[in-house]
């Protein structure tokens, strides 16, 4: 049996260690540029790019034959995208487990949205991992990795808004009052929907309401990976907070790819973390 793990570029992930491993490509769209977020994009030049623009930007989700390459000659698939508010990748992925299966019967593909993005969706492949390396079969996969994603969450910090004022996500008037009085928000996923759960003035006491969020959410102390947007200093931070309140706690620092890069925007951080 060939077991493969594929996501969307939405997971900040390239590879996974010991498992056949795919990412296919979300496309970022502004200024009448495209920003395929695969390994050659230049995330520094996009951002700097973004910054400047005050048009309207969008993302768009890979194709149908592009989860189709992905997803190879596998017998065993487990696909997983990022949040469908964000993008359509879980239709396009589902599209594509259709008409592989007419073609391929016996095989046998679990496509996952993660209703989040980034970190969480980190924790959700590795676990895949674990799972394809025991040889655990499909509906033991299906059944431990859709219980697993009960038990994680995500929380981010943004320093910037500007992408999510020109994707039309939030007003132009709320990210401007939080520009002037120099205010990160903090947020999370609720029913796969990115929402704000407070402010803070500057990174120490947004990384202090981060972790404070963490433990209101249930988290267990034991799982967590950090996400930064050139902001290794505030990674650093949250982890050393992290590992202040529980020493044992195994923790994962990682950068955004294109996609987590535009949403959480230069200085953001996002963690995903797992919880009882």
């Amino acid at each position: 049996m060939k077991y493969k793990i594929i996501a969307d570029s939405g997971s900040n992930v390239t590879t996974l260690a010991d498992t056949d491993f795919a990412s296919v490509p979300i496309t970022i769209m502004a200024g009448g540029k495209e920003y395929i977020d695969d390994a050659a994009l230049d995330i520094l030049a996009m951002t700097d790019e973004l910054r400047k623009l005050s048009t309207k930007s969008s993302t768009a989700c890979p194709n149908i034959d592009q989860w189709l390459t992905a997803f190879g000659k596998a017998d065993i698939i487990v696909a997983i995208t990022i949040t469908g508010t964000l993008s359509g990748s879980y239709s396009a992925a589902m599209q594509a487990r259709k008409q592989y299966l007419e073609k391929h019967p016996n095989a046998q593909i679990l496509v996952l949205d993660s209703q989040s993005a980034g970190p969480r969706m980190q924790l959700l492949l590795e676990y895949a991992a674990k799972l394809f390396i025991a040889n655990a079969s499909f509906n033991e996969i299906e059944s431990k990795l859709t219980t697993y994603q009960q038990h994680t969450g995500l929380l981010f910090s943004l320093e910037s808004l500007t992408n999510l004022v020109n994707n039309g996500r939030i007003s132009a008037t709320a990210a401007k009052i939080s520009n002037m009085l120099k205010l990160r928000i903090v947020g999370t996923d609720t029913n796969g929907k990115l929402t704000p759960v407070g402010k803070a003035r500057g990174q120490a006491k947004a990384i202090s309401l981060l972790l404070k969020e963490m433990q209101a959410q249930g988290f267990n102390g034991k799982k967590a990976c950090i996400a930064h947007c050139f902001n290794e200093t505030g990674a650093k931070l949250l982890s050393q907070k992290i590992k202040e309140a529980y020493p044992a706690c195994e923790i994962t620092l990682t950068t955004t790819r294109g996609v987590c890069s535009y949403y959480a925007e230069v200085g953001g951080l996002m963690v995903g973390f797992e919880k009882q």
